[in-house]
């Protein structure tokens, strides 16, 4: 056999050993839908009314291309879940069962439509989103008797004694803003969110004889689902 014929078969031995070598290209990103739904659980530590307080948080709605949550949110402050009471004294000549000073217990839930841009943070820090989710609907808060003071002296109902003590005033709702700032971060394929937040409420005109005002800051947490 001449030498270019055995250069040539080994050349045809080596090419099919070369092509599998060779490095695959880059990948394309895959192209994000443009409308994607999610739901997003969460938990919440509020300091309204000047009080810490805790309870569940939730959103219902759709992503548009990665860059915006438009849906329905809310949070709540169940009052069995915050056994810390605000104490009020009683007008001068007033009382309740022989007390001229009460402890409340409060609860109440703010509920509205969600806006939410958000922005992905480039190369090795893609897994992280940050958000500015604006929330504005209905609030109301409430105070109420607790324990055995729910036991009326006179059998009426307990919701006509927190009226008459409380001058009419036991509650307070208006227009919700709930605005804040968010990270998320995926945990799988971007379908499954951590998410981590800092947040303001306040209920506009607000006006209860325990407190004047219900505004105040709140930390979240949460666990959110689809998006793609």
């Amino acid at each position: 056999m001449s030498r270019f014929a055995l250069f040539a078969l080994v050349l045809a031995a080596l090419s099919p050993l070369s092509s599998a070598t060779a490095q695959p290209a880059a990948a394309a990103e895959p192209e994000r839908p443009v409308v994607a739904p999610y739901a997003h659980l969460g938990w919440r530590v509020m300091g309204l009314g000047d009080h810490v307080s805790h309870g569940p948080a939730f959103e219902l709605g759709i992503i548009l291309k990665d860059h915006l949550k438009l849906g329905i949110g809310g949070f709540s402050r169940p009052g069995p879940m915050n056994p810390r009471t605000f104490r009020i004294d009683l007008p001068e000549g007033q009382s309740y069962r022989g007390q001229d000073s009460l402890e409340l217990r409060s609860d109440g839930a703010v509920v509205g439509l969600l806006v939410a841009p958000r922005v992905r943070l480039p190369g090795r820090a893609s897994r992280v989103t940050l958000e500015a989710p604006l929330l504005v609907g209905f609030g109301g808060f409430g105070f109420y008797l607790t324990g055995d003071d729910r036991r009326t002296p006179d059998g009426r109902r307990v919701s006509e004694w927190e009226d008459e003590l409380l001058d009419g005033r036991d509650a307070s709702a208006g227009i919700a803003l709930d605005a804040g700032v968010r990270v998320a971060i995926d945990l799988h394929e971007e379908w499954l969110r951590l998410t981590a937040g800092l947040h303001y409420t306040t209920v506009v005109g607000y006006d209860a004889f325990v407190r004047d005002s219900y505004d105040g800051f709140s930390g979240s947490l949460g666990l959110e689902i689809g998006g793609r």
